[in-house]
């Protein structure tokens, strides 16, 4: 690529490019509202703790780039937080600016989110570079269009939130896209049984669900004795999310709960309250697949009403003035408010944050990946569609094996010292008891319009796999997943030993899956290829 001086600051950020999602179509609505979560899934956003072998402030996480692995351009070629396209640095891109030399046509002054229209060899510069791409993302026949949101991939949507409320009347025409105040304020979940019925919870419903007659208490029902070692490790949308030590003997795992306030007349986050409805199949969802090795597990899930408890409220400022909230003060909420509270095992660190030991632990961790999708679609013809790195969580073990039951075959894979799962059921597919859950995405243009990590050409290439039609089962989109992480594993996560013989071995043995794997129908055909089945 030939550089000039007004466009050598270009060069370095064509690596993280979003773009906002526009409204869904309104057909039997189950979810409304629906934002997806900032960081990884229903039961721990914004995660940052470490498993052994893996520190998290020291995991500084490689650049990846739209497609995988182009060597031969150099590691640091992305590092920019500036759009190339408008000149655009967004909240949740890495601090980087300071390393890009700035643009010799552009405004001294100019702010952090000011648009400045391109020059025609700075959008060729960007066209020239749009077009390489390695033999996988060809798969996508995706279209060449600009975009100008410059985000972290897998954790991008809390800052695409921020920039469509600042900046979209900048970016696109259309005034609908002006009022709209949420990412996913429009998006919709279906529920299809029969001549597409919809289904509506009532509060006895979800109550008799929950084992209770009424709410509880919030107050007494998680009050500060019965916690330990309680600290606020992330936020979504529509809630807080802590982990805690139960204070009751024979409990060895730690819990997340994630606290929803639903049923509310006030807006939370600039966002609508759900009702029971709309929570439902995220419940129900999450409570199947918790049966499963490798989703993850809840403990249960109530129904509490009244003002936020002060210890919780104490440890969200703490949250507050360490990291930053981009919450309403749970101070807010008034004595009649209802929350839903979900409990789950704690289940370890996002993808993004591990550091393996070599790439034998990291292989061994995709086994457990492929086959608990493939048990995923032998039992409830699941497709998780949204499979980013920051929706598979990783935890230290110290099981030798992990035993999956696949096929009428109990299957045995070594565990290496990592125990994964999958989290975020947000956008995925599923049917239970002959009724299909599924995020309608036919509409959702700007979602496949977004660039700069592969992750985003998945999503062009599931609409190309479905038709666009959604409610299809297709177990294929599920391989597209797998073949981004294994370019993850290959080019993006981190590794404590990449010397060794057993490293280069493991990486040998991604780089002959990542060579076939787009040729099988689904998780379960990868399975069986693998294990000899």
């Amino acid at each position: 690529m030939d550089k000039s001086s007004g466009d050598e600051i270009w060069e370095d950020s064509f690596d993280k490019l979003l773009d906002p999602r526009p409204q869904q179509s309104n057909l039997n609505i189950i979810k409304k509202n629906v934002r997806l979560s900032y960081n990884i899934d229903t039961s721990v956003e914004n995660s940052s703790h470490s498993i052994k072998g893996c520190s998290p402030k020291s995991c500084n996480r490689s650049v990846s780039i739209s497609t995988p692995n182009y060597n031969h351009l150099g590691k640091d070629l992305f590092n920019c937080g500036l759009s190339p396209i408008n000149r655009l640095q967004l909240d949740g891109f890495e601090d980087t600016t300071e390393k890009c030399n700035a643009d010799k046509d552009a405004e001294p002054n100019t702010k952090k989110r000011g648009l400045i229209v391109p020059s025609k060899n700075q959008i060729d510069t960007f066209s020239k570079f749009s077009n390489q791409t390695n033999k996988v993302a060809c798969a996508s026949n995706q279209s060449n269009k600009i975009v100008g949101v410059v985000l972290k991939p897998g954790k991008w949507r809390k800052s695409l939130n921020i920039f469509r409320q600042t900046q979209i009347s900048v970016l696109n025409e259309s005034k609908k896209l002006e009022s709209r105040n949420s990412v996913c304020q429009d998006r919709k979940s279906i529920f299809l049984n029969g001549l597409n019925k919809q289904n509506v919870i009532s509060q006895q419903d979800f109550y008799k669900y929950c084992n209770q007659g009424k709410p509880l208490k919030f107050n007494a029902a998680y009050s500060q004795y019965k916690m330990l070692k309680t600290h606020k490790i992330g936020e979504g949308a529509y809630g807080e999310v802590f982990r805690y030590t139960p204070n009751r003997k024979g409990c060895k795992n730690d819990l997340v709960l994630k606290i929803i306030p639903i049923e509310g007349s006030i807006e939370v986050n600039g966002e609508k309250q759900k009702n029971f409805s709309q929570i439902w199949p995220e419940i129900i969802i999450t409570k199947k697949l918790s049966s499963i090795q490798g989703f993850a597990n809840i403990e249960k899930v109530s129904t509490v009403k009244g003002k936020y408890p002060q210890h919780f409220v104490k440890l969200w400022k703490r949250y507050d003035d360490e990291k930053g909230s981009e919450n309403d003060h749970p101070g807010l909420f008034g004595e009649n408010q209802l929350f839903v509270v979900l409990e789950l095992h704690f289940a370890g660190s996002d993808m993004s944050n591990v550091i393996f030991l070599n790439s034998e632990q990291s292989f061994y961790a995709l086994q457990q990946i492929i086959l608990t999708l493939a048990v995923g679609e032998e039992d409830y013809q699941f497709e998780h569609r949204d499979l980013h790195w920051g929706n598979i969580l990783i935890k230290s073990t110290t099981k030798k094996h992990i035993c999956f039951k696949f096929n009428n075959t109990d299957l045995i894979v070594d565990s290496k010292g990592v125990n994964i799962t999958i989290i975020d059921y947000t956008l995925s597919r599923i049917t239970i008891d002959e009724c299909c859950y599924f995020n309608d995405l036919s509409n959702d243009e700007e979602l496949f319009q977004a660039s700069g990590d592969y992750q985003f050409d998945i999503y062009r290439m599931m609409r190309n796999e479905l038709k666009n039609n959604w409610s299809l089962y297709s177990p294929k989109t599920n391989i597209l997943w797998l073949s981004y992480i294994i370019a993850k594993l290959m080019d993006s996560v981190k590794y404590k030993s990449i010397n060794s013989k057993v490293h280069r071995l493991h990486i040998n043995k991604l780089k002959e899956l990542q060579s076939i794997i787009l040729t099988f129908e689904s998780a379960a055909h990868c399975a069986r290829h693998i294990f000899n089945l």
